[in-house]
């Protein structure tokens, strides 16, 4: 009998330590036969991975994630391609939101097409009492000037119409959004170089602060519907395969209706928020701050306006127009104000910089106050035109070159008017990313389109999407394919200071990925542009299926 008892406890010790050998740990998500573009240290590409608690658990084989991990919500990516969750690092939430509500203006071909789409705009919601329309660009019609606003008269005579450029630096609006303003033409307060006129009237061309105010007092949308552009903007984003964004523009109202939706849980977007230098923002955000999903330690500043509409600040003459250097969005002296604040207050500082001389301005500043290297991550966005004088200044200041791939690609064959040989000195990306090793970059939505792909697509191949020009423009700046997705991903987490949560598959950080239906990564030029997310991932949940 004592013999068989024995037999008996080593038998049941046998199989309780076989059964924890055997036993798996509890996973909420499980995915399983992907491409895993891990875009960790070494670039490593895996297989599978387990997600609990909102953040990955492991990366690794499918054979180890499997022998390992059991979860209710197994995905098999079936060979696909998977990538860490998209960011952008610089884009516009509420404008897209905007957009969505108004006529959709890219690509016209003329200025007759832009009324005429209006029209379609507006014959489809009668209903409204302000019409809006983004994207027009006069340097795709066969006059490239700068239009005036005598068509917009005879088509709408009575109700206002504001229609933004591509770069959002300038409107062209109708005499009937003038009145609404109550502008008067021989109003000695206003900035000419901002109002365009002729024969003594306006021309219905207005630029950089007076193009605000028109989007401002005659924007489509209300605080009353905040809400519904910003998360119709979020919807859009997660089509996109995006998972973070760094909202570059912020009114203190609408910073808070962010933190309200972050609150309710209606904000699944990680945005990185950035008060603009408002007396409101400056009274009551005076200290940088995290809630949910939404980030504020930024503040973002301009120096310049658009190289499209000749608001851009160069050094030097514009190369089509002599004795015009571009525009200041604001006084020298209150932007150095700004950042003296923003550095007192513990606050990252970005700022728009289009032109060369913008660039360098922004680099005096900087340097005064930040000295030498430094961890404190400011950033001048854009970093469009930089001369060879104030390259080395990026790194001996520690200074983020934040760019926009696209940018390039729209700009390219028009540019070289604006400035002449100095265009060797634009789109400069490579060597923006060897001052510090890195670079983050994004897409400037909604004045260019929201997919990141595009902007992988851009930087790598330097071409447009008609593949034009055929060797690339200026291809000694491209980025490497590695590179490029690093840009959009852990580099442009690194942007933000948040590279140890984000940005790479790896166990430990926030399970945000992306599936799409063509390996954008080593598909075929050709193939890269039509690639399409299939499904976003944010902390595990799925916020979109194709």
């Amino acid at each position: 009998m004592k013999n068989l008892k024995t037999i008996a406890a080593v038998l049941i010790l046998g199989m309780a330590f076989s059964q924890s050998c055997t036993m798996k740990t509890k996973a909420d998500l499980i995915g399983v036969n992907g491409v895993v573009y891990t875009v960790d240290s070494a670039f490593s590409i895996a297989e599978a991975f387990a997600v609990k608690d909102g953040n990955f658990l492991f990366v690794g084989t499918t054979e180890e994630v499997q022998k390992n991990y059991t979860s209710d919500n197994v995905i098999d990516f079936k060979g696909g391609a998977v990538y860490p969750g998209l960011i952008d690092a610089h884009c516009h939430l509420l404008e897209l939101g905007v957009d969505l509500m108004s006529a959709d203006l890219k690509g016209s071909k003329s200025l007759e097409e832009v009324v005429g789409r209006v029209k379609d705009f507006h014959a489809k919601h009668p209903g409204i009492k302000i019409l809006t329309g983004a994207g027009w660009d006069q340097n795709l019609w066969e006059n490239k000037s700068l239009p005036d606003n005598k068509l917009l008269n005879r088509e709408f005579p009575d109700i206002p119409v504001c229609l933004v450029r591509i770069d959002g630096h300038a409107v062209l609006v109708n005499e009937a959004a003038i009145k609404a303003l109550g502008l008067d033409v021989n109003d000695k307060n206003l900035d000419r170089g901002e109002c365009k006129t002729s024969g003594g009237k306006f021309t219905g061309i207005f630029m950089e602060n007076m193009c605000v105010r028109f989007r401002t007092d005659l924007s489509p949308v209300n605080k009353d519907s905040l809400d519904d552009a910003l998360l119709e903007a979020q919807k859009e984003c997660f089509r996109y395969g995006l998972t973070s964004v760094c909202d570059a523009e912020e009114e203190y109202g609408t910073l808070q209706t962010l933190l309200r939706l972050d609150s309710e849980g209606s904000l699944k977007l990680r945005v990185d928020a950035w008060p603009l230098p408002t007396e409101e923002n400056f009274e009551k955000v005076t200290a940088p701050f995290t809630q949910g999903r939404v980030k504020v330690d930024t503040y973002k500043l301009y120096r310049d306006g658009a190289l499209g509409s000749r608001g851009s600040l160069l050094k030097e003459d514009y190369s089509d127009m002599p004795g015009w250097k571009g525009l200041d969005f604001y006084a020298y002296d209150r932007f150095k104000g700004y950042c003296q604040w923003c550095y007192e207050h513990g606050f990252r500082v970005a700022t728009h910089c289009i032109g060369d001389a913008a660039v360098s301005s922004a680099l005096d500043v900087y340097s005064g106050l930040l000295k030498g290297p430094n961890n404190l991550g400011w950033r001048i966005e854009h970093a469009q035109i930089v001369a060879d004088e104030d390259l080395d200044r990026f790194r001996q200041y520690s200074v983020i070159p934040s760019v926009q791939p696209t940018h390039c690609t729209s700009d390219m064959f028009w540019a070289m008017e604006r400035l002449g040989d100095r265009i060797r000195t634009g789109y400069r990306y490579k060597e923006l990313l060897d001052q510090l090793g890195w670079i983050p970059s994004g897409t400037d939505f909604p004045i260019e389109h929201v997919t990141p792909i595009y902007t992988f697509f851009a930087a790598v191949f330097r071409k447009n999407l008609d593949f034009k020009p055929e060797e690339g423009f200026q291809m000694e700046n491209a980025l490497t394919k590695e590179e490029a997705l690093k840009s959009m991903t852990i580099w442009a987490a690194r942007s933000t200071n948040e590279e140890s949560s984000k940005g790479s598959i790896e166990p430990g950080k926030v399970a945000d990925f992306v599936t799409t239906d063509i390996d954008f990564f080593i598909a075929d030029e050709k193939k890269v542009p039509e690639t399409k997310v299939t499904g976003t991932w944010i902390n595990g949940e799925k916020v979109f299926s194709l």
